[in-house]
């Protein structure tokens, strides 16, 4: 290894940084970073509060290889831009530079985490030295094989399917059987010569890594710009802008549809039956304010979503007759967080999509019947709160299903949680500011809360009724407080006129 490449791979490690330093984004990692140690800090606090030790610390540890792999994505991820095709053919030491960037980090990862696994062994559990070194090692290996597969799957997304299908998949007694007798076996085989299986292992795993990066070739350039096109497309969609799913390649044009269909039947309706009345130019004019954020969109998503998924379990249920049931209760934690995203994600993007058009919404304002001043603001908060409880109530089913087919009745607990969000879409919108991406932490706080609603409710079954009657009455004096200081706004539209 040259100094030129440590030195560019040095370089290419501070890009993501370099990154957001310069679009002025240092604000969202800040955000991030202070909710990872909320997420982070709060149950591994309570689970050296009030767990077992074992235990306890088995949650810190999935806690901490969480933010490991949650960092090394960050890289890979600022890597894999940095891997073009022209800069891998043409550029001297290019590859070897990100490849070796690639390596540093992850080897890290690797060694802290497996070095804190064994101090913890040593000084917790006061183990052998032979069970520290066993314990230091499994960890290491362990953070390699997450990290890897995160890695893959970042450079292929359909992993993230295969991978977010395992932990149903467990309930079919023949695969479950088979990966029990499989991992039994390995893990035999892994502590009669833990030392020398863990070195292949990681060595296996690093060259795996490397081949993630393209050789400078034609299909290298495909690959990338798909990649570019899959982020670009992401990127837009994040800070509210309407981007058609064409713009994700053949598949995103076929999903994309009958989405636009579904919105241009929609707004056909409304033109038809257009009368000078409020509700009438209110459904025309939303069309035009929240493009892909409109509540139309978003319902045939977490409709299609739940018919989806229902489908796909029957089949499976049919194909290897195991009880569906048991699916759902192996799958109900990755089921509820996906439908209440399906939820969250119209709440967060109703601001950036009101910044986005607010250009026409200066013509909106012209409409025959088209209110004004503080009708407008209590009209427009009246239909996002509308819009959004059609989308909660129409995930509804999904977590009724998921509760009582699978016997997790507290996945109700994540609905619960959403409905003070409410309170959240009713903001200043005429001091909007140019948004630089959706803002993610209430949507982190949702999940944090669910979560532990949920523990609440596995641990004490008598908190169902104080949840039920707190969180509505909770939201109920947030909207009430919120509905009052809305005749104090300026007038809504057009957005961000006065930011």
């Amino acid at each position: 290894m040259s100094q030129a490449t440590a030195l560019q791979a040095g370089l290419m490690l501070q890009a993501p940084w370099s990154w957001r330093r310069n679009n002025g984004s240092l604000w969202a990692l800040r955000l991030w970073t202070a909710l990872t140690l909320l997420l982070v800090g709060a149950p591994a606090l309570s689970a050296l509060l009030w767990a077992p030790p074992r235990q306890a610390w088995l949650v810190i540890g999935v806690l901490g290889l969480a933010v490991v792999v949650g960092l090394y994505i960050m890289q890979f991820a600022a890597l894999l831009r940095l891997d073009h095709p022209h800069a891998a053919h043409a550029v001297p030491g290019h590859r070897s530079a990100v490849r070796l960037a690639a390596l540093l980090p992850w080897a890290a990862g690797v060694l802290l985490y497996g070095l804190a696994a064994a101090v913890v062994s040593a000084l917790v559990f006061a183990a052998d030295a032979r069970a520290v070194m066993a314990m230091g090692l499994a960890a290491g290996l362990a953070a390699a094989t997450v990290m890897l597969l995160v890695a893959a799957a970042y450079r292929w997304w359909w992993m993230w399917v295969v991978m977010s299908m395992l932990p149903t998949s467990m309930a079919i007694p023949g695969w479950s059987g088979l990966v029990v007798r499989a991992f039994s076996w390995a893990s035999g085989v892994w502590q009669a010569q833990s030392l020398g299986l863990t070195a292949l292992l990681l060595l296996a795993q690093g060259l795996a890594l490397v081949s993630l990066f393209g050789q400078g070739d034609a299909a290298h350039a495909d690959a990338y710009a798909r990649r570019e096109r899959l982020r670009q497309t992401l990127a837009a969609n994040s800070v509210g802008q309407a981007t058609p799913m064409a713009a994700l390649g053949r598949w995103g044009e076929w999903l994309g549809r009958p989405l636009q269909r579904l919105s241009d039947a929609w707004l056909s309706r409304v033109c038809a039956a257009a009368r000078p009345t409020a509700a009438s130019v209110m459904a025309r004019a939303e069309v035009v304010l929240y493009t892909n954020q409109h509540w139309v969109r978003h319902l045939a998503v977490v409709v299609f979503v739940q018919g989806l998924l229902l489908a796909c379990m029957a089949l499976v249920v049919a194909w290897v007759d195991v009880p569906l049931a048991q699916m759902l209760k192996h799958g109900h934690m990755g089921i509820s967080i996906g439908l209440m995203s399906l939820c969250v994600s119209p709440v967060l993007g109703v601001h950036t999509a009101l910044w986005h058009s607010r250009r026409e919404q200066a013509l909106l304002l012209l409409l025959p019947g088209m209110p004004q001043g503080r009708v407008l603001n209590h009209l427009l908060a009246r239909r996002q709160a509308q819009h959004c409880l059609l989308l909660w109530a129409s995930s509804l089913p999904g977590f009724v299903l998921v509760g009582w087919l699978g016997g997790t009745p507290e996945v109700m607990a994540f609905p619960l949680v959403e409905l003070p969000l409410l309170a959240w879409l009713w903001r200043d919108t005429s001091r909007l500011q140019q948004p630089q991406a959706i803002s993610a932490w209430p949507y982190g706080l949702c999940v944090l809360l669910g979560v532990l609603a949920m523990a609440l409710l596995r641990w004490q079954p008598a908190a169902w009724w104080p949840l039920v009657l707190a969180v509505p009455g909770l939201t109920a004096v947030l909207l009430r407080w919120r509905w009052q200081r809305l005749a104090s706004l300026p007038q809504a539209l057009p957005a961000g006129r006065l930011g």
